[in-house]
């Protein structure tokens, strides 16, 4: 039984992960950019206006884990990480039941 372990990340800074370990995976997601106008003087000059923009930038990394090893997993994952980054973890285990166990469970 193998754990996959997928972990968005998400920073307005350029992400930095240095060296990953084995059986992981790195996939870089397009940046999203959103853009905000403000009236400088909301009274007179409405043509005047001011342009801000937010950059996020996006990796997603996915690891593969056998379950004795998914500890030391998450360890390197907190001891790697990026300060003011936003991680979002999901785990997927698949497992293999007999039909004949189910069948008496049932």
């Amino acid at each position: 039984m193998t754990t996959k372990i997928g972990i968005m990340i998400r920073s307005f800074d350029r992400l930095c992960m240095g060296t990953l370990p084995p059986h992981t995976g790195r996939i870089a997601i397009p940046d999203s950019r959103v853009l905000y106008t403000v009236l400088r003087s909301p009274h007179i000059d409405k043509k005047s206006r001011e342009q801000f923009e937010m950059r996020i930038k996006k990796q997603f990394l996915f690891m593969k884990a056998k379950p004795h090893e998914l500890e030391k997993k998450l360890f390197w994952l907190k001891r790697h990480r990026v300060f003011g980054a936003q991680y979002e973890v999901q785990f997927t285990c698949k497992t293999r039941l007999d039909k004949e166990k189910l069948q008496q469970l049932l």
